[in-house]
């Protein structure tokens, strides 16, 4: 088939991480595909093509060009490119179907899919936005994609239709990079002791991350005496509010920005830490099990079903710091409870992003 995934940028997020990762295994499949972004560019910023070194080459990779906020250009772009390369299937991520609306209503040759990567009232833009979802969704001209059964709960009860596939994310294996050897001399030199237990979180600072009760956690721990390093890798700490957290956090809380070779610090961790206050099925989880990094997480979204507790992570019992601090707690009084190939094996069996493409090529061909 010809598969063109379409969205926004390859900036340092899950989902544009999981869009790479999906063209990669398309392409190692024998599949021809074209991956389109509306822009590799952001305003002040240049991470708009954090994940494009990620790439396979025989990925083919078109930029669209179109700049921030609402453009005419977005649509005449996406039209004209859709056009040229007559693909079988084009696959959307995150909200840029409003693009693809007015082909997808008259082009019948090309089948349409949109992956909802979190829950379905979370994944709506402009305001009258729900009700033309609704419509494309509900006469199959766009076929809808859910992350995992939270996400497609969410999408039954928010449009009121029962028509989404699930298909759980997938990660690639994650391995070490040129730079492993590097990485684990920084994280033992933040270590006083050989001993000490280190944490990470990776996730972009911001409301939903809840990164706040993270910090308060473990400021807890470290007045009560505890030893420990924690590890926050993402962007968007620059901000005031991202300031006043890093100013606020203990010694031991160390503040790394986004990385490319994240895969180094998850493979050099003990335990990952999400403190989410509502998932889909984040990336970043499933990259802690390939690493054999064990989780600690709030029960949102999809989390309770990739983690059974006590046996391949920890959930705390909601979203209150007093529940996190217990969880986090249960993995310090027995750090080794949970082995990392038990976490490896169990990631190979269901998340591996060859069995979730797979799942997409049967989805694309199904009648």
């Amino acid at each position: 088939m010809k598969i063109i995934q379409f969205t926004f940028s390859l900036a340092s997020g899950g989902a544009e991480r999981f869009v790479v990762d999906l063209c990669n295994e398309l392409a190692r499949l024998g599949h021809e595909v074209h991956l389109v972004v509306l822009r590799d560019k952001l305003d002040n910023k240049n991470d708009a093509h954090f994940n494009k070194f990620l790439l396979n080459e025989n990925v083919i990779y078109h930029n669209l060009n179109v700049k921030e906020g609402f453009r005419l250009s977005a649509f005449t772009n996406t039209i004209r490119i859709i056009r040229q390369l007559k693909p079988d299937i084009v696959h959307c991520h995150s909200n840029v179907i409003p693009f693809i609306f007015p082909l997808a209503l008259c082009n019948k040759r090309i089948r349409f899919f949109h992956t909802l990567h979190n829950l379905a009232e979370k994944a709506v833009g402009f305001k009258f936005q729900k009700g033309i979802n609704r419509y494309y969704y509900r006469t199959n001209k766009i076929r809808s994609i859910a992350i995992s059964q939270i996400c497609n709960n969410s999408y039954r009860e928010y449009y009121k239709l029962n028509n989404a596939v699930t298909i759980d994310n997938g990660r690639s294996a994650l391995t070490a990079t040129k730079y492993f050897d590097a990485t684990k001399h920084e994280i033992e030199n933040y270590c006083t002791s050989p001993n000490f237990p280190v944490f990470i979180h990776v996730a972009r600072f911001s409301e939903q991350k809840n990164q706040k009760l993270l910090i308060n956690v473990f400021n807890r721990l470290a007045r009560e005496g505890i030893s420990f390093i924690l590890l926050v890798i993402g962007s968007s700490f620059d901000t005031e509010e991202g300031k006043q957290l890093q100013e606020n956090a203990c010694p031991s809380i160390k503040f790394l920005g986004a990385k490319q070779n994240v895969n180094d610090y998850f493979l050099c961790a003990d335990a990952f830490c999400l403190t989410s206050i509502y998932e889909g099925l984040p990336i970043s989880l499933l990259e802690a099990l390939s690493a054999g990094c064990t989780p600690i997480c709030t029960p949102v979204g999809g989390i309770p079903d990739v983690i059974r507790d006590g046996i391949t992570g920890y959930l705390s019992d909601d979203v209150s710091e007093e529940s996190y601090y217990k969880a986090v707690q249960r993995f310090l009084n027995n750090p080794g409870a949970i082995d990392k190939k038990v976490l490896q094996n169990y990631f190979n069996r269901n998340y591996s992003i060859q069995k979730c493409a797979g799942e997409h090529v049967s989805l694309y061909i199904k009648k």
